[in-house]
């Protein structure tokens, strides 16, 4: 079993509104998202990760790009919140998912997970990749980020 399924199960067993901060990076006309490898080819999603007591937006998005990757975090801005559900293996998912326009200390990004791995993805071609949540490629594609400030999704 993937750690992205066991992972899901066990925010599923705590039926919660699920709190987590996320990165919004680009450079040179590209965004760095990341997926899973320890399963078949899946979604790409953007950097982050859970809210826990004692954080802040900053304390949390540093702390996972150090986790994740070999980046550091130079600076960061509060973009907006995204109310966030979805389904996966039939149990549904809400999220507050607040997202920060972050920048890297570093272009070339490498994993220090196992099973992550991160990627450059060209702005232009945005709606063509999935991208979760869409709502958020979709507005980082048309160049909306600095023009919305609260986007819902629902199942």
């Amino acid at each position: 079993m993937s750690q992205q399924t066991e992972f899901f199960q066990a925010v599923a067993i705590r039926n919660i509104v699920r709190i987590r901060v996320a990165a919004v990076v680009v450079s040179n006309g590209n965004v760095l998202v990341q997926r899973p490898t320890d399963e078949p080819p899946s979604c790409y999603a953007f950097i982050g990760g859970e809210y826990e007591v004692g954080d802040t937006f900053e304390t949390r998005i540093r702390r996972e790009f150090e986790e994740e990757t070999t980046a550091r975090v130079l600076d960061w801005r509060y973009l907006f919140v995204v109310e966030n559900r979805f389904t996966v293996n039939g149990n549904t998912f809400q999220g507050l998912e607040h997202y920060l326009e972050v920048t890297l200390d570093r272009q070339n990004v490498e994993s220090r997970e196992a099973h992550l791995s991160q990627h450059w993805l060209p702005l232009a071609q945005l709606q063509d990749y999935d991208i979760r949540p869409h709502i958020v490629r979709d507005a980082l594609a048309l160049g909306n980020l600095h023009n919305v400030s609260h986007l819902t999704v629902a199942p």
